[in-house]
């Protein structure tokens, strides 16, 4: 009996690896907007406990606070940010930062693929009073690169975009 050596050919082989590598770049996006979605509705979530505590602590004081480290909450510190400034001292670009000016909050990150969130306080008067916004861009000439940023805003709510970048949450 001849015995002979059973392999893979070089052919075959080189078949296997562009079959994974297609694999992979088709899952890799899908996987990197999966991920994501899910920090933005984490910061989505923050934001409305941050929220609430703002009203618990209007209540108690008759105005909102810039300080977010006064409100009855735990938001670690470095992810807290001055009003004036935009980003954190640390940037990460899948990090959300926190903070408030005296009527509105917002949750940043330094990721253009990701979307900015924004609520109005409800002691205000005008239109946009006790909404959050999910904000694919920080101005309309983003727009075009952030096709990202949008289509995350877009699976959080139905409402249509409000001057093609603002999506109302609620």
């Amino acid at each position: 009996m001849k015995k002979t050596n059973r392999a893979f050919t070089l052919i075959e082989l080189l078949v296997v690896v562009l079959i994974i590598g297609i694999l992979a770049a088709v899952a890799l996006p899908q996987y990197q907007k999966t991920v994501y979605k899910s920090r933005a509705t984490e910061a989505m979530n923050m934001l409305r406990t941050i929220h609430q505590a703002q009203e618990v602590y209007y209540l108690a004081n008759g105005n909102y606070t810039t300080d977010l480290t006064e409100l009855d909450i735990d938001i670690p510190t470095h992810l807290i940010l001055p009003f004036t400034e935009k980003t954190g001292s640390h940037a990460k670009d899948s990090e959300y930062y926190y903070k408030c000016s005296t009527n509105t909050c917002w949750g940043y990150v330094d990721n253009p693929a990701m979307p900015m969130f924004e609520y109005t306080a409800e002691h205000r008067d005008d239109a946009y009073t006790g909404i959050f916004w999910c904000s694919a861009a920080n101005d309309r000439n983003q727009l075009e690169k952030l096709s990202s940023a949008k289509s995350i805003c877009q699976t959080l709510t139905t409402a249509n975009a409000v001057n093609g970048k603002y999506f109302r949450l609620n």
